[in-house]
């Protein structure tokens, strides 16, 4: 199949000018002998290296032009120069060895694309197994996407209370995304299907009508291709690859972008379920309010999320050790949860609150001081309404400490729950069932 007996022959003059050609070079041309006769070898033959060198005759490959355009790869060599000044050159047609050649080495390519994509989800699955954090597997799946796809740009958007946003990466349509549309990936996503885009005239058929096609070329985007991320059938995110110039896609895209983004879905999955335990178990047992360690996690990360004021409100019971001594630790549970349950409908939702230990509860909220003192006396207020399970001759109140502290300074939680303890036992060496509040960092009067 791969042989050479097809033989062509030309001949040229000294000039190189065709002077004849027999009937199958004449086939392969798809032409008369008078419309090859006289036309310069080169119009016709173009030559991978000289037919001739200083060592000699040699055989090279080259490629014969047809008159319709049609290229042929043919192999040629000369048979030398006769006494007349003609030169006959052999001409051999291997375009199925070209061909078998062309598809073999097409195999190894594909082979070796599968096996570099193959190592790319190796090396994923062990990278997505240590992460952390959603932010640490957001921005590994950017980087690993970028280099398996060759993109230009890769952005991972997370779902979260507010709906889907970016978490990492870059999207060069942001700045151009159609106003009337859900965020970049909503509806890869909500559809649960791989997306790709071949075209800016693509994307605008994709979703007629609403300015795709300009977003897609304003952002400099030729093509795309976007995933959902989701883990057992549960939404996460999506992950779009962008590319600033003309990309096609294989078959094994699809599949590739499903498995990276499902990898990282999986450990966004892990991660979220980690902190949900992490959290059911630093709550108190007693009241289900967060304990001391989550109280100073939640707080601190208001501290960093920015804020104009931060109240800090720490509140003792008055009276609680007479309930214990008296009634046993059953009925100090129930008071303490019966507590629990009257602060959290005295402060706000966003506000943060927990029990910090035995009598002792703190409550922080971004308000004031002016808010923050009216705050502080509503817990206390709602501490002294009597209690129906308590005898008459045991009465519950608080002694409330409250500092405030204004978005000026770097402000420790640690510092601000010991500043506001101080202010609560002044309360309590006053007489309990008071508020006493903090100017600066040292107790000042109510």
């Amino acid at each position: 199949m791969l042989g050479l007996a097809t033989c062509g022959l030309i001949s040229i003059d000294r000039a190189s000018m065709i002077v004849d050609a027999n009937a199958q070079v004449l086939t392969w041309l798809n032409c008369d002998r008078d419309e090859v006769v006289g036309r310069p070898l080169e119009t016709l033959l173009t030559l991978r290296m000289p037919l001739a060198d200083s060592a000699g005759d040699r055989p090279t490959d080259a490629t014969l032009h047809g008159t319709s355009g049609v290229v042929r790869p043919v192999v040629v060599g000369s048979f030398g120069v006769d006494d007349c000044g003609v030169e006959r050159i052999a001409v051999y047609d291997v375009s199925a060895r070209s061909a078998f050649n062309l598809g073999f080495q097409g195999a190894e390519a594909k082979t070796e694309r599968g096996r570099q994509r193959l190592q790319i989800l190796l090396n994923a699955a062990v990278g997505f197994g240590n992460v952390r954090s959603e932010l640490d597997a957001a921005e590994l799946l950017v980087d690993v996407a970028q280099r398996a796809f060759a993109a230009s740009a890769v952005s991972v958007h997370l779902g979260g209370p507010d709906g889907l946003s970016q978490s990492a990466g870059v999207n060069p349509l942001a700045a151009h995304w159609p106003a009337t549309l859900p965020a970049t990936g909503t509806a890869t996503m909500l559809g649960g299907q791989v997306v790709i885009i071949r075209s800016p005239d693509d994307a605008e058929s994709y979703v007629p009508g609403v300015g795709m096609r300009e977003a897609y070329r304003a952002g400099g985007v030729h093509a795309a291709i976007a995933s959902p991320m989701r883990s057992h059938g549960d939404a996460v995110g999506s992950m779009v690859c962008y590319f600033d110039h003309p990309r096609e896609f294989d078959e094994e895209a699809v599949p590739l972008a499903e498995a990276l983004s499902n990898q990282a879905a999986q450990a966004i999955a892990r991660i979220r379920l980690e902190d949900t335990l992490r959290r059911a178990a630093m709550h108190d047992e007693v009241t289900g309010l967060p304990n001391r360690r989550l109280i100073e996690e939640d707080v601190t990360r208001t501290l960093l999320q920015g804020f104009t004021a931060l109240s800090v409100i720490f509140i003792d019971l008055d009276g609680f050790k007479a309930v214990n001594d008296l009634l046993g630790h059953a009925a100090g549970d129930a008071l303490l949860r019966e507590i629990g349950l009257r602060l959290r409908r005295t402060i706000r939702e966003s506000d943060v609150l927990g029990r910090f230990g035995g009598d002792e509860f703190i409550a922080v909220a971004a308000v004031d001081s002016i808010d923050g003192a009216a705050l502080a006396d509503r817990i206390r207020a709602a501490v002294a309404e009597p209690y129906d399970e308590l005898p008459p001759d045991l009465s519950i109140t608080a002694s409330v400490g409250l500092i405030t502290v204004g978005n000026d300074g770097a402000p420790v939680m640690d510092q601000l729950i010991r500043a506001a303890d101080h202010a609560m036992y002044a309360a309590k060496m006053a007489g309990g069932d008071r508020v006493v509040a903090v100017a600066g960092m040292e107790p000042a009067a109510a």
